[in-house]
């Protein structure tokens, strides 16, 4: 888990790169180099399931391994998505500062995502439930940026077409967003349910 949780805020740093870079081969390679993150997200996902088909008992329940390794591989998947889809419609970030805000919420989560796991790993509850509230903390304050990015967009300072390429953008990193909250509450159930 820890390994998905790396892969999952690599993958945010390299969407956040990929916003603050104005070089247009530099964007290619990063895009690249988010793909590969993809790709490691599925053969973490696919090594976890081989090792618990492999296992008889399990430290923690087999449900809760095969739903936590499952949304990790979609946080990664999705955050991937989004870099992709900033290179194919070409947006650029300094047009719109609430895009550098919501993906810094985003690299923010899946960082405190990945003290959560440790802290899983550790036996910390404490931890856990510290890394918990801050994620819980840094969703409202996406909720916030999303409704800000939603009234940005509707104000008038962009065309139609750019309206609809970045109301997807904002609801792609909004249900990442969901999907690290998610995350994190699995790993506080597991946490308790260790106790």
């Amino acid at each position: 888990f820890e390994e998905a949780a790396i892969d999952a805020y690599q993958s945010a740093q390299t969407f956040v790169d990929v916003l603050n870079c104005n070089d247009e081969s530099a964007i290619t390679q990063l895009v690249s180099q988010s793909r590969s993150l993809k790709q490691k997200a599925s053969e973490i996902n696919k090594r976890v399931l081989q090792a618990l088909n492999n296992t008889f008992i399990t430290p923690i329940d087999r449900g809760d391994i095969q739903e936590l390794s499952g949304l990790f591989n979609k946080l990664t998947k999705r955050i991937v998505k989004i870099s992709t889809k900033l290179k194919i419609y070409n947006i650029d970030a300094n047009s719109d500062d609430c895009l550098i805000k919501n993906a810094n919420t985003l690299l923010l989560i899946t960082k405190t995502l990945v003290d959560c796991v440790t802290g899983l790993k550790a036996g910390d509850s404490e931890k856990i439930l510290v890394a918990s509230e801050k994620i819980n903390e840094l969703e409202e304050n996406g909720i916030e940026d999303f409704r800000h990015a939603i009234n940005e967009i509707y104000s008038g300072k962009f065309d139609t077409l750019m309206i609809l390429k970045l109301k997807e953008i904002y609801k792609s990193i909004d249900v990442a967003i969901e999907s690290s909250v998610s995350a994190a509450d699995l790993v506080m159930q597991v946490s308790v349910k260790s106790i």
